[in-house]
């Protein structure tokens, strides 16, 4: 019998997932590429960069996340919109922290996993790209985002 994962494997490999879904929807955006094409295309072509170091790479997460949040993010970006200052609008952010907040917003809203564990996650990869001001940016929102959908919001539309 097949010994399972550990928790920590399992947690990393979703980190793998998580970092790769956020190149991946700013590559999306970037390109105009659908979320599929881009999907496959990492699955296909960069996997072997996403798993170094990573003992297996969670695929089916990873298409969820891109998938799900591309097709979302008009309705994420109408939540983050409306947890920024006056003043700002969802323009005005960096591609790649809409890549992050789009990404961190639909597992928030589509998964059971902890608010804490999604945050810290995203604060993470937040760190790859960008200084602690972009990730107190990013954690500002991410709370007052997180307050409000557990509590009380719906989930996104998820009809085909």
């Amino acid at each position: 019998m097949k010994k399972p994962p550990s928790p920590k494997a399992s947690f990393k490999n979703r980190t793998a997932a998580r970092l790769a879904s956020v190149q991946a929807l700013f590559q999306v955006e970037q390109s105009g590429a659908s979320a599929s094409a881009v999907t496959l295309e990492f699955l296909t072509h960069r996997r072997q960069d996403v798993e170094s170091g990573v003992s297996k790479f969670d695929a089916s997460f990873f298409t969820k996340l891109v998938e799900g949040a591309w097709k979302n993010h008009e309705q994420s970006d109408e939540m983050i919109g409306g947890a920024l200052k006056a003043g700002w609008s969802i323009e005005r952010i960096e591609p790649v922290t809409r890549a992050i907040l789009r990404a961190s917003l639909y597992e928030l809203l589509e998964t059971q996993t902890p608010s804490g564990v999604i945050l810290d996650e995203y604060l993470n990869i937040t760190r790859v790209f960008f200084n602690d001001s972009e990730v107190s940016f990013v954690n500002g929102i991410l709370n007052t985002i997180a307050q409000k959908i557990r509590s009380s919001a719906p989930p996104l539309k998820t009809s085909t």
